[in-house]
């Protein structure tokens, strides 16, 4: 199965190809995913997110372009799928690396990727620029994720990211985080005033001028 094969069983990757006048000016790709397993399967969930960031590497190392990483990933700040994301590798003692029947996981050293991806929303957590600090406690400052993106019954946390490489591109503007008590109103999420158990990620960015090779 080749690359891109492989990317689109997992998720979906779309070539972003702007052109100016009749030259390509700039380009990227932006890779959605939503990892839908059942919870108690942590390993499969990691594999997913792994196989995907591999993908994308294997892309970035042919041509040297921008990525956004993007969806539900189902899975909390700190779980082992985000530390992949967000630290490019997951300590081999996490818990989550525990439970691995299929050996799918292992060795855990290769759980590791080179992309330069930061969170989207992380300038949020910094709480710097006028009119940021009201944005800031909607954060959560130990991991620079919004304190949650679902807002159920039975569940409040954060599932959701926009992941960009941060060597090509900038974020130039964030939809604005909801607060739970708003939410809170109608009990829970889906209410008549929003339609999904999940809020709206929006980021704008900019793409970095880069030394012609």
């Amino acid at each position: 199965m080749d690359v891109c094969n492989l990317l689109l069983s997992i998720g979906r990757l779309l070539s972003l190809d702007p052109y100016t006048g009749v030259n390509r000016s700039a380009g990227g790709r932006q890779a959605n995913t939503h990892v839908n397993v059942p919870p108690e399967l942590k390993d499969v969930k990691i594999w997913q997110v792994h196989t995907l960031l591999k993908g994308l590497e294997k892309i970035a190392a042919s041509a040297d372009i921008p990525m956004l990483v993007c969806g539900d990933f189902n899975s909390v700040p700190g779980s082992a799928p985000h530390l992949l994301l967000a630290m490019g590798k997951v300590d081999p003692l996490h818990p989550e690396l525990l439970v691995d029947p299929l050996a799918i996981l292992r060795p855990h050293s290769k759980l590791t990727h080179q992309l330069p991806l930061v969170s989207a929303y992380s300038p949020f957590a910094r709480g710097v620029g006028l009119g940021l600090e009201h944005q800031r406690r909607k954060m959560d400052i130990t991991t620079n994720e919004p304190l949650f993106t679902n807002c159920t019954r039975d569940f409040i946390g954060t599932l959701d990211y926009i992941f960009y490489t941060a060597d090509s591109l900038t974020v130039e503007a964030l939809l604005e985080l909801l607060d739970e008590d708003s939410l809170r109103k109608d009990t829970a999420l889906p209410s008549p005033e929003w339609s999904s158990d999940h809020i709206a990620l929006l980021a704008e960015f900019r793409f970095q001028t880069r030394p012609r090779r």
